[in-house]
């Protein structure tokens, strides 16, 4: 982890806004009493997991349905 991406609970509490703005640049770590307990990302990057995640499960009912490999093309 990249100690520029890392905020402790408190900080976060004190600062929101600016860890707000910097979860839309890449991943934020959350630490509470030095563990790493959240990420938080953009909304644009949690957007692009969720249609990726899509994307994954539908190629798996795909794959199961036709009981072969299915590939991005023939979506």
């Amino acid at each position: 982890m990249d100690s520029d991406r890392v905020v402790k609970v408190s900080e976060l509490r004190d600062d929101t806004a600016k860890w707000l703005a910097a979860a839309e640049d890449g991943p934020v770590f959350v630490l509470r009493y030095g563990t790493p307990k959240a990420v938080l990302i953009g909304t644009k990057a949690f957007e692009e997991l969720v249609d990726r995640v899509a994307l994954r499960s539908e190629l798996e009912r795909r794959e199961r349905e036709t009981k072969g490999k299915v590939s991005l093309e023939d979506l």
